[in-house]
Order: C-alpha cells, then sequence, then structure tokens
C-alpha cells in the first residue's frame, strides 16, 4: 500500500500538477493534504478546487485560516502584518463563498490505524495549525509539541516547509516539505509517499521538478501584491 502525504501549496499550481501527476504515475491508495492550499498565490481558487478534486482527506493550516479571516495582530511580527493582511485579502478576493466555508471548515487533525498502528497528520502541530516546530529542534521539544501526548506511531506535519524524518524515542516524525514554497533551497516541490508493507512502512520524500519561471511569470502576471518578494521565494526556495 502508498498512501501520498503533501503539503504548504500555497496557490502554486504548476507546482501542485506536477506533484499529482507524479503521485498518479507512482500510484497511491489514498491522498492526504496537510493544509496552506492558496494563501500567497497567483492561482488559489484552482488549487483549492484541485487538491479537493484529488485528496482522500484535506486539514486545515493557519494560512487557511489567514484567507478566510485576514492576519490578526501578534499572529506575525507588526511590520509585515499589513502586507500579510493584503495577500491574504487578493486570495480571499479570488474565491467563492463555497471555497472559503470549504477552508474554514477543514479539520485541525487526521488519525487512522494501520497495520503498523497509528498515524497522526496535522498541519504545525495537533491541536493549532500555527506553532513553528523546526527541523534541528531538540528531541524534547519535538516530542512535548508534536507527539504531545498522542499515542501513535507516526507523526506526519507541514508548516515549516523543510522535509525531514526523524526517530525519536521509537516514534516517527516526518515533515513533508511544501509542494509551492519549499524553504531548504531546493526549488522542486516536495511531498512523501508512505510504503506499508503489513506492519512495516517506509518514508520516501519525493522532490518533482516544475517550470518555476513560468510560475514567476503568473505572479506579474495576475497583479500580485507582492510579486517581487514570491518570484525571490520561489526561485531561491528560501524565505524572506
Amino acid at each position: 500500500m502508498r498512501l501520498a502525504f503533501f503539503s504548504d501549496v500555497h496557490g502554486n499550481e504548476l507546482a501542485l500538477d506536477a506533484v499529482i501527476a507524479d503521485l498518479r504515475q507512482v500510484g497511491c491508495d489514498g491522498v492526504y493534504v496537510l493544509g496552506d492550499l492558496a494563501f500567497r498565490g497567483y492561482a488559489p481558487k484552482a488549487c483549492v478546487e484541485k487538491v479537493a478534486e484529488v485528496a482522500d482527506k484535506v486539514i486545515r493550516g493557519n494560512a487557511d485560516e489567514w484567507v478566510v479571516r485576514g492576519v490578526r495582530p501578534g499572529e506575525v511580527p507588526d511590520e509585515r502584518r499589513a502586507g500579510m493582511d493584503e495577500e491574504a485579502a487578493f486570495a480571499r478576493g479570488l474565491l467563492a463563498r463555497e471555497e472559503l466555508e470549504y477552508l474554514a471548515n477543514l479539520p485541525l487533525l487526521l488519525q487512522e490505524e494501520s497495520p503498523f498502528g497509528r498515524w497522526l497528520a496535522f498541519h504545525a502541530t495537533p491541536l493549532d495549525p500555527f506553532p513553528v516546530v523546526a527541523a534541528d529542534a531538540p528531541d524534547d521539544d519535538i516530542e512535548s509539541r508534536i507527539v504531545a501526548g498522542q499515542d501513535a506511531r507516526l507523526y506526519l506535519y507541514g508548516h515549516i516547509h523543510v522535509p525531514y524524518v526523524r526517530d525519536i524515542r521509537g516514534r516517527t516524525v516526518v515533515n513533508l516539505g511544501s509542494v509551492g514554497m519549499p524553504f531548504d533551497g531546493v526549488p522542486q516541490a516536495s511531498y512523501v509517499i508512505l510504503h506499508v508493507d503489513e506492519d512495516v512502512f517506509r518514508v520516501e520524500h519525493r522532490r518533482v521538478p516544475y517550470d518555476v519561471e513560468a510560475a514567476c511569470r503568473r505572479y506579474d502576471e495576475i497583479g500580485y501584491p507582492a510579486a517581487e518578494m514570491m518570484k525571490r521565494v520561489l526561485r531561491t526556495a528560501r524565505p524572506v
């Protein structure tokens, strides 16, 4: 059995199309999406529609909340909030009421039983889509915030846009990286295939190239309010 997990599309339709094509070529028995579908993208509507079509289950990310209700004081540094709220409003203006309701009503947590035991999937932490748990965080920090007393064998999350897999006291913690905005210096879409063979599983991080320059041109074509910043992010695969 193969299960696909991806996250942090951020309205990057070309990257999403590349991942969907790749996972279909691999052949997956289930597709799970861990939030942040539309914010900061040139194609928010198309990405929400395509995720809803391809995914078996989808959860809500922090940026999905921003698209629905704006960026609140204290959620980002004060000097960045006005610009980010403008970006959220841009995405909101391109989505229909039904699509905004879809984002607003997504759950925060997925959990399923499998032959190897229970797995949990969430955007940032099991009950809150906002905290940042870095790839190089100490084991105790990851255990207290990611594991967070939840009884599972495998924990999968997004949010930080940096793919990794770690074993922490017999539990496997996996970050999927990002489809649309990787932050690890590799300008390719990132997602995970979970290979399950009876009571054994294997985590495969996959990198999928897409036309980054075509994506950059789309920001200009649509008149995105932070086009130059987003083009730098896509080209360098680094946050600004």
